[in-house]
């Protein structure tokens, strides 16, 4: 079995059994909430915390970047410095950050409509505490401890659900189910701590090149803040633009759509250090990049087709009744997420080798779709529409950027062999 389709099966595992703990913690919320019961503030804290986790992502993304490097040259003294310095750094940083956002938090809550500045100032502090445990995270990545990794995600899963259900017997609040998250990261980020010893045993910490880790970061903040665009914001215009109905029913599509990211997700976490470590010692990319891809959209198409099929029956069934409106929602969702994620690959597979051209196309996507979100919003599914036409086009820039890369590396490797059967051909002479 290749290793990137072990490696596949394991974080599917693992990532579909979070993906399923959640999914079920959020829906228990939505049933105890109720769309006009504060659903609306839920789900939008949720939605504001993964845009600025996922715009966030590089830090992660880095680590387990360079981490695959040192790993595939055996060098875990310098996995275990790289861990050390971003965790005090973050630990710091984040905190500042944190500090900052609070003051701001009043203005956002009250932009977004939320009911209390509370459930904006736990989705920071979710945001906060997300950064720490994926420092630790982004190590497992990187030296692909892929079961480390699933048991990590899949505590931080149950412990949610357990105590959201415990904390709703009690109370029945947006706060009340977010603090859930909350209490979840700090058991996980307790365990992480005990993983990592495995990770580097037995070896002291080298010394970093700081310089080639920060020109790496600063792209990767752009990528990573794109495709944090591309996933949320549509809800957080939702929850600006709509009334609180609305948006709960819109809350209630967008965490089923996520069934695509329960997909994507593996795949995402395994590509930039799999396509990392082979770009390090120099094999071929492309056709692991190819597989991957087509794994993702053989599984994605499982959940697109119930959500033809059963969007009534599925909202329903989980929801209630009085989320009936996000059944029309629920496919053309569905198809948003696909190929948005389709091209975050393609961003994910060219930063892996430290290459951002891709950004001349990806940053004036996301310019595109607030635009015309906020031309186009009369009703939720002109907004469904509106982003999957616009997401469909940036894929389709994501494709061409793609194909047009290498046919350029093709004619580069052809002038060099070119050249180089000239210069072997050519009559030597003793000068």
């Amino acid at each position: 079995m290749r290793p990137e389709t072990r490696n596949s099966v394991i974080l599917v595992l693992g990532t579909g059994t979070t993906a399923v703990l959640s999914l079920a913690y959020c829906v228990y919320a939505g049933r105890r909430l109720g769309p006009t019961g504060g659903y609306a503030d839920f789900t939008a804290a949720l939605a504001f915390a993964s845009f600025c986790n996922i715009a966030l992502g590089p830090i992660n993304g880095t680590i387990a970047k360079f981490s695959a490097g040192y790993a595939a040259r055996g060098e875990y003294g310098k996995v275990r410095s790289i861990y050390r310095e971003a965790a005090k750094r973050m630990a710091l940083y984040g905190f500042v950050v944190f500090a900052l956002a609070a003051l701001a938090a009043g203005p956002v809550a009250e932009a977004l409509n939320f009911r209390s500045t509370a459930s904006l100032m736990i989705a920071c502090a979710m945001v906060y505490l997300t950064l720490l445990v994926s420092v630790g995270r982004g190590v497992l990545r990187g030296v692909q401890s892929f079961g480390a990794y699933n048991l990590n995600i899949v505590a931080e899963a149950t412990i949610r659900l357990a105590l959201g259900v415990a904390i709703f017997a009690l109370l029945r609040t947006a706060v009340a189910g977010l603090s859930a998250y909350i209490l979840a990261l700090l058991a996980t980020l307790t365990l992480i701590c005990g993983q990592l010893r495995g990770a580097w045993r037995g070896h002291d910490c080298e010394p970093l090149n700081g310089a080639a880790i920060r020109r790496f970061v600063a792209p990767m903040f752009v990528m990573m803040g794109v495709s944090a665009g591309f996933e949320n914001i549509d809800l957080l215009f939702v929850k600006h633009y709509f009334g609180e109905l609305e948006a709960g029913i819109y809350g209630s599509a967008f965490i089923l759509a996520r069934a695509i990211s329960v997909v994507a997700t593996p795949f995402q976490l395994l590509l930039l250090p799999l396509v990392a470590g082979l770009y390090e010692q120099g094999r071929p990319l492309g056709r692991t990049f190819g597989r991957i891809c087509v794994y993702f959209a053989l599984l994605a198409a499982g959940p697109l087709l119930l959500f033809w099929l059963c969007s009534e029956g599925i909202v329903a069934g989980l929801y209630g009744p009085a989320y009936h409106g996000a059944a029309p929602l629920l496919l053309p969702l569905g198809l948003t997420r696909l190929v948005g994620y389709l091209s975050a690959m393609i961003a994910l597979f060219y930063a892996s080798m430290g290459r951002f051209g891709f950004l001349g196309v990806y940053v004036p996507g996301l310019i595109l779709q607030a635009a015309a979100l906020t031309l186009w919003h009369t009703s939720l599914s002109t907004v469904v529409v509106t982003v999957l036409i616009v997401q469909t086009a940036a894929l389709a820039g994501m494709v061409a950027h793609l194909i047009q890369g290498r046919r350029s590396r093709r004619r580069e490797s052809t002038s060099r062999i070119q050249v180089d059967h000239a210069a072997e051909c050519r009559p030597w002479r003793d000068d």
